[in-house]
């Protein structure tokens, strides 16, 4: 399992250096600074408490924007297509940028630069603001020579991503908003309108019904019990904080999270489009089908899909053709096998990909269109349900009293 280490180095020019670097062991981390040409002074294990107490203080809980980001990619593609050295790139992106954070990371880029290193190693040491698959595709453009081209796809990759989350908040403001005033008022009449019912049901000796048992039983935990209540739902943050890291858990929860209704099919298209389109810009570049496999891990997030990912890869490196490995899988659909299958035999594999992620972008429109269309309703028929049950709880004892009354 990888660890993070906290290190303190000196760099060719003399310059004292500090950072984290991630290794299994001590062994590795010290070998990956030497790597970049760093003499190692002090290495010692960062600690889980550190991690949550000492945190940079920055106040940058993700350094870049995804517009911020595209639009790097785009104004990095135009500056090396109009034959700029990579290292003024990056100086006036620097200065143009209004995101302080974003561009203390670009200087530091160019400082590891101008110590020797390459764009994708120097951008790897800053992982807040430059994602695992950017520095992927970099690296590819670089061992290519066509670096331009592939900041420009993802430039285009980053604007679809962005696009389709603004699409999303718009569509989960509302509801959000209307759940978070159900809950609040809910809360309101069953501490504190119930309360009154009941205490009249008492008074004149009423049998209550069930729905009318199990109101009056919520609301006298909500009255007597919230303290404990709370400090039950707090624990229970902090114990999933601190669970989620297990390997079986994190391993179950990112399953989950391609499993779940109307969302988790989006977050599966999602995966699939970009799997398809880095494959696709990866053999464009003249990686050869192993290699794609290898850096093909860094396209998510999710673990479950980067073991499904670990398992194609070692089928595809045992003499299995990519097509049959991904049916093997649980995460590749049919059309997905069949046309990777055919691109395969036809000797047309990065066009197909390509036509996949065009397939999945459409896919991921139509998803998003069927959250929008159906999410609203269902929250409110969810609500309409809880309404209609509380009336219910509440009128019924009236009812019977009443009928009760009418009967002498």
């Amino acid at each position: 399992m990888d660890k993070q280490f906290i290190y303190k180095a000196k760099d060719m020019k003399g310059k004292t250096l500090t950072g984290t670097v991630i290794g299994q062991t001590k062994r590795e981390a010290v070998m990956v600074l030497q790597t970049q040409n760093l003499i190692v002074l002090e290495l010692r294990e960062k600690r889980r408490s550190e991690g949550i107490l000492n945190k940079e203080f920055d106040f940058r809980f993700r350094s870049v924007t995804g517009d911020e980001f595209s639009r790097f990619c785009r104004q990095f593609h135009i500056m090396l297509n109009a034959g700029i050295p990579i290292l003024k790139c990056l100086e006036l992106i620097g200065e143009e940028t209004k995101n302080n954070g974003f561009a203390k990371d670009l200087s530091g880029v160019c400082s590891q630069i101008q110590a020797g290193e390459s764009l994708s190693v120097a951008m790897a040491v800053y992982p807040k603001t430059f994602p695992a698959l950017f520095v992927f595709m970099v690296e590819a453009g670089e061992a290519s020579g066509n670096l331009a081209e592939i900041l420009l796809g993802m430039a285009e990759h980053y604007e679809t991503e962005e696009k389709n989350r603004r699409q999303l908040q718009q569509i989960l403001f509302y509801p959000m908003i209307l759940s978070i005033v159900f809950i609040l008022v809910l809360i309101f009449l069953i501490t504190y309108v119930l309360p009154t019912f009941v205490g009249m049901f008492e008074v004149m000796n009423a049998e209550l019904p069930r729905p009318t048992q199990i109101l009056v039983g919520l609301s006298q935990s909500l009255i007597n019990g919230w303290p404990v209540m709370l400090l039950i739902l707090f624990g229970s943050v902090i114990s999933l904080a601190f669970l989620q890291d297990l390997p079986a858990l994190a391993l179950a929860k990112d399953r989950i999270k391609i499993k779940l209704p109307l969302i988790g099919k989006l977050n599966h298209y999602q995966c699939l489009a970009r799997i398809a389109t880095t494959m696709g810009m990866l053999l464009t570049s003249g990686i050869d089908l192993l290699g794609v496999l290898q850096r093909l891990e860094g396209v998510t997030d999710n673990r479950f899909i980067k073991k499904e990912l670990i398992m194609i890869r070692e089928k595809v490196s045992n003499g299995k053709r990519l097509g049959q490995a991904m049916e093997e899988s649980a995460i590749f659909p049919r059309l997905f096998c069949q046309l990777v299958t055919i691109g395969e035999a036809s000797g047309s594999l990065p066009e197909v990909l390509e036509t996949l992620n065009l397939i999945y972008k459409d896919e991921i429109k139509n998803r998003i269109q069927i959250i929008n269309t159906s999410l609203e309703p269902l929250i409110l028929l969810i609500f309409g349900g809880v309404v209609l049950f509380i009336l219910a709880a509440i009128m019924l004892p009236v009812f019977d009293i009443y009928s009760a009354y009418a009967n002498m």
